[in-house]
C-alpha cells in the first residue's frame, strides 16, 4: 500500500473527469453543516490542520465494483482510474460547498479573522419561486456583513472567475474595497488550492474481497459505519448486487415504510428474524447475513408492505404513533408468512391485532427486545400454523396487561412513552372523531391534528398539579388545531358547552365524540380532574382488553365505562 498527496486542486480536477468515483456500495452523504464547517476551517486557518488520509483503490479496464460519480459531480469523460474507498464523506463535502451545489445551505467565511477565519453555514428555502435569506445572493449585503462565500475559493480557473465577478459587485465601485476583498480572496483561494490532502492506495489488482475487508475494518475503527453500510458491502462482495438499488425498489412498493424510520435498517431487521436470528448488531455483521439478506427479500418486501397495511388499519400511520419500535419488525416478519385470502387470513388478521395490542400495552419489549423478538416470531408461527403452544407474549401469566391504575403512569404520548402512546393509540383505533369538524383519526388528517390536554395545563399548573400527571397520556387527545388553540385555561365544562354551540351540535353528539376517543364524557364535563383520569383509565382499559382480545372496539361497546 503507496502513500501519497495530492491538493485540494489536484483532487478536484479528478473528480471533475471522473477519474476517482465511488464504488456503488458506499453509502449516500451523511456529513451535516457543522461538519462541513469543520473540515473548511481547517483548511483555511494559517497554519492548516490536517483533515486526514483518504483510501483509494486502482482499477484498470476491468473495475472489480460497480461505481457511481461523487455527489454533485459530472458524468465522468474519461475511463476511471481510483474507486475511492475511505474519505468521500471530506471529498463530497468540499466539492459540493466549494462548487456551490448544496441547494438547502450556502457556506461563508468571516473574513473578520484572516489567520483562523470561522465558516458560516446559512440554511437555504424556497418560496414561491424565489430563494431565501435573499441576501446570500447579494454580494454587497454579504460583504457588508463581513462574509465571503466560499465558492470564489473554489480551485481552478472558474473559482478565479467567481471572485473577480463577485468583488466587482460586492465593492460597488468602492476602490479601496475591490482591493481589500481581491487580496483577502487571493489569500484564501491559495490556502485551499495547495492543501493537500494524503492517500492510500491500494494496487491494481488488489482482490475485491480484499478492498472490502479493508474499506470495512478501516471505517469501523472509530465506529463511522452503521451496520446497514456494512452489510451493504458484504452484499456487494459476496452477489454483486446492490442493496441500495433494493431499497429504492422497497420505498417504491412501500412508500409509506418511510414514515416509520430507515426503510434499509427496518428491511435489516426484518430479515434477521426471519432467518431465525437476533435483530442486532452481531447479527448483522455475520459474515453470511448480507447473502441470507438477498436471499429472504422478497419476504421482506412482501411482509413489510402487509404490515404497513395493518398497522393503518390499526390507525398507526407513522412511527411517532408506533408504541414500540420492535413491533414492526416482528409483524412484518408474521405477515411475510401468513395465508392471503378468505378466513385463513381473517384468523390471522385477528392474531396479529392480539399480538400487537399485547405488544403495545406490556412491557415485554422493555428490556432485551432484539431476543424476545426472534423468540416470539418462531412462537407465533408455530401457534399459527401448527397449533402450537401459547407463545410467551401472548400467555398472560408471562406477560400481563397493565391494570386500570397503572394505566394513569402513561407518559405524554407526543414522547417516546411506551405506555403513553398506547393508551394514545387504543383510543384513536376506536374511532377519535375530531371535536370540531367530526372526521374520524385517518392519515389525510392526521398532520392537521395537535395533542391537546383534556384539562389545560396553565389550569393544572395553577392548581399545583404534578408535571406527570398534567402530561399523562389520560389528559391527551389527539384534535385538530382549531379546536386545540381555542380552549385557554377554561374548565372541560366550559370550552366543549363553546364549542359545541360553536359547531351547532347536540350533547348527544358530543358525547358520541367524545367515547370515540375513549374520554367518558360525563367525567370529563364534571371538570374534576382526578376522577376524570380514573374514570378515563377504565374507558382505556376496556378498549385495551377487547384489542388484546383480537376484537374490533367500536366506541358505543364503552357507554358503561364512558357514560
Amino acid at each position: 500500500m503507496e502513500a501519497r498527496n495530492r491538493t485540494i486542486e489536484e483532487w478536484f480536477g479528478w473528480v471533475r473527469e471522473g477519474r476517482v468515483v465511488l464504488p456503488r456500495f458506499q453509502r449516500f452523504e451523511a456529513w451535516g453543516g457543522s461538519q462541513i464547517e469543520g473540515i473548511l476551517e481547517n483548511i483555511l486557518r494559517k497554519p492548516a490542520l490536517p483533515v486526514g488520509a483518504l483510501l483509494i483503490l486502482e482499477v484498470g479496464d476491468t473495475p472489480p465494483f460497480h461505481a457511481r460519480p461523487i455527489a454533485g459531480a459530472p458524468e465522468p469523460t474519461v475511463t476511471p482510474s481510483y474507486h475511492l474507498l475511505d474519505g468521500q464523506q471530506r471529498l463530497t463535502a468540499l466539492w459540493r460547498s466549494l462548487t456551490g451545489d448544496y441547494e438547502d445551505v450556502s457556506f461563508f467565511v468571516e473574513i473578520g479573522e484572516v489567520r483562523e477565519p470561522d465558516v458560516t453555514a446559512i440554511r437555504r428555502f424556497r418560496n414561491k419561486g424565489e430563494r431565501y435569506p435573499r441576501w446570500c445572493d447579494d454580494p454587497a449585503e454579504v460583504w457588508a456583513r463581513g462574509l465571503m462565500p466560499v465558492t470564489v475559493l473554489m480551485p481552478g480557473d472558474a473559482g478565479a472567475q467567481n471572485l473577480k465577478t463577485w468583488a466587482k459587485t460586492a465593492a460597488c465601485d468602492d476602490v479601496e474595497a475591490l482591493l481589500r476583498i481581491s487580496e483577502v480572496g487571493a489569500e484564501l483561494r491559495a490556502r485551499v488550492a495547495g492543501f493537500s490532502i494524503p492517500f492510500l492506495s491500494l494496487p491494481l489488482g488488489t482482490d475485491r474481497d480484499a478492498a472490502l475487508d479493508v474499506f470495512i475494518k478501516m471505517n469501523t475503527m472509530n465506529t463511522a459505519l452503521s451496520a446497514f453500510d456494512i452489510v451493504v458491502a458484504q452484499v456487494e462482495a459476496a452477489i454483486d448486487q446492490s442493496l441500495h438499488e433494493l431499497v429504492e425498489g422497497l420505498r417504491a412498493a412501500v412508500p409509506e415504510l418511510a414514515d416509520f424510520g430507515q426503510p434499509g435498517e427496518i428491511a435489516m431487521q426484518v430479515g434477521a428474524v426471519l432467518s431465525g436470528k437476533a435483530p442486532n448488531r452481531a447479527t448483522y455483521l455475520a459474515p453470511d447475513f448480507g447473502r441470507d439478506l438477498i436471499r429472504l427479500w422478497p419476504d421482506v418486501e412482501r411482509g413489510l408492505r402487509r404490515a404497513i397495511d395493518f398497522l393503518a388499519e390499526e390507525r398507526i400511520f407513522t412511527g411517532g404513533l408506533l408504541p414500540a419500535d420492535p413491533l414492526l419488525t416482528l409483524l412484518a416478519a408474521f405477515w411475510a408468512s401468513a395465508p392471503e385470502g378468505k378466513d385463513a387470513e381473517g384468523l390471522a388478521r385477528r392474531l396479529a391485532r392480539r399480538i400487537f395490542w399485547t405488544g403495545a400495552f406490556s412491557d415485554r419489549y422493555q428490556k432485551t427486545s432484539a431476543t424476545r423478538t426472534d423468540l416470539d416470531y418462531r412462537q407465533l408461527c408455530a401457534f399459527r400454523d401448527a397449533g402450537g403452544p401459547t407463545p410467551d407474549l401472548l400467555d398472560p401469566n408471562l406477560t400481563p396487561l397493565p391494570e386500570i391504575a397503572e394505566l394513569q403512569t402513561g407518559g405524554w404520548p407526543k414522547t417516546k412513552d411506551r405506555l403513553g402512546r398506547a393508551i394514545m393509540a387504543a383510543s384513536l383505533r376506536i374511532g377519535g372523531y375530531d371535536f370540531a369538524d367530526e372526521a374520524a383519526f385517518a392519515k389525510s388528517n392526521f398532520a392537521r391534528r395537535e395533542y391537546h390536554h383534556l384539562f389545560p395545563r396553565a389550569r393544572l399548573e395553577t392548581e399545583g398539579r404534578p408535571r406527570r400527571l398534567i402530561y399523562s397520556a389520560l389528559n391527551c387527545a389527539l384534535v385538530s388545531w382549531r379546536t386545540n388553540r381555542t380552549i385557554g385555561d377554561k374548565p372541560p365544562s366550559v370550552y366543549i358547552a363553546e364549542r359545541a354551540e360553536e359547531v351547532g351540535v347536540e350533547p348527544q353528539e358530543v358525547a358520541r365524540r367524545l367515547r370515540s376517543h375513549a374520554i367518558p364524557p360525563a367525567a370529563l364535563q364534571a371538570d374534576d380532574f382526578d376522577a376524570f383520569l380514573s374514570a378515563r383509565a377504565a374507558a382505556v382499559h376496556a378498549v385495551m382488553r377487547g384489542l388484546c382480545a383480537g376484537e374490533v372496539v367500536s366506541p358505543e361497546a364503552l357507554r358503561s365505562e364512558a357514560a
